[in-house]
């Protein structure tokens, strides 16, 4: 036995997940979820491991389903989806933006954070003193305060069809509803300031500090916070997605990192965590992958389950 695996199987015991996944019908076809950054992406954030993309592949030549289920937009998802040859439902903003790129056969779900509460939030005086840089995003369009190569690079924002994505004061000239707001703060110093001034709004929204969608930032970064409608989550959408394609959601197989991906992991019924992944995660899976993001750990793990072995 490699000692990875040993590694997995000792951490998973004092994690409390003694047992070990193995599928219990091999005949059904199943619905596969998967997220993109930490868990099918490698650690340059844009590329597949091989491995992962050929047995995602393979999985659908046999009749099981695909669906991608990440934080990002869609512009910054859409190589992804390509590349595996998708033709399923993608998923976008954690939840909060779930559609159907191809066919379009499904109307699109939003569940958005309304026009009043972003002015509310911009234009709190101290959020706004505590900000760099602002971006608001909806599924088709997106505001930068100012120019970002950090934010522009992560968000794919130039790969936006011209015209939708601007440089203006989100706080003042944004219009309509957004899936998404991003805070990039001037210093670290400010963010328990601005975190206490979100509380006014938690009914509202969801908070993600230091992270964007599941991808922890350098120590060094500046901080990020990120703001999305409070009731999206992985789990609503893979719910979601069960129910759209006709699969019991105990048969439905999730790979995930972090903490966005808890609700998805723990609504269906097997979910994987990444070796590379969250501790906390890790607590509540089924199965952790003895592979990281990075060597393929997804495309490995899913051979051996979708071929009965144990895991």
């Amino acid at each position: 036995m490699l000692w990875k695996e040993l590694s997995v199987k000792i951490k998973r015991y004092f994690l409390g997940k003694e047992s070990f996944m193995k599928l219990n019908n091999l005949n059904k076809k199943r619905l596969i979820l998967v997220d993109l950054d930490g868990t099918i992406l490698t650690n340059d954030g844009e590329t597949m491991h091989p491995k992962t993309v050929e047995v995602l592949k393979e999985a659908m030549k046999n009749g099981h389903q695909v669906c991608i289920v990440t934080g990002r937009p869609y512009i910054a998802s859409a190589r992804q989806y390509e590349e595996l040859g998708l033709t399923t439902l993608l998923t976008n903003f954690d939840g909060s933006h779930i559609h159907d790129p191809k066919a379009r056969q499904f109307k699109r779900i939003l569940f958005p954070i309304s026009e009043p509460i972003i002015k509310e939030i911009l234009n709190n005086p101290i959020i706004n003193d505590a900000c760099l840089n602002v971006m608001t995003e909806y599924y088709d369009k997106a505001m930068l305060k100012n120019q970002d190569d950090d934010l522009e690079n992560f968000f794919h924002l130039n790969e936006m069809e011209a015209g939708t994505f601007t440089y203006n004061d989100p706080a003042h000239k944004w219009k309509g509803p957004a899936n998404n707001i991003v805070l990039k703060l001037k210093d670290a110093k400010y963010k328990d300031d601005v975190m206490r001034m979100l509380t006014d709004f938690k009914d509202a929204v969801k908070i993600q500090t230091d992270t964007l969608y599941g991808v922890t930032r350098d120590s060094k970064a500046l901080p990020v916070i990120s703001l999305t409608n409070k009731i999206a989550n992985k789990g609503n959408a893979a719910c979601i997605l069960a129910q759209y394609y006709n699969k019991d959601i105990r048969d439905v197989i999730a790979f995930g990192d972090q903490m966005n991906d808890y609700r998805m992991i723990t609504a269906v019924g097997y979910g994987v965590a990444m070796i590379n992944g969250s501790d906390t995660l890790k607590t509540v899976a089924d199965g952790i992958t003895w592979k990281s993001n990075h060597d393929g750990g997804v495309g490995y793990y899913l051979e051996q389950l979708l071929n009965g072995e144990e895991v």
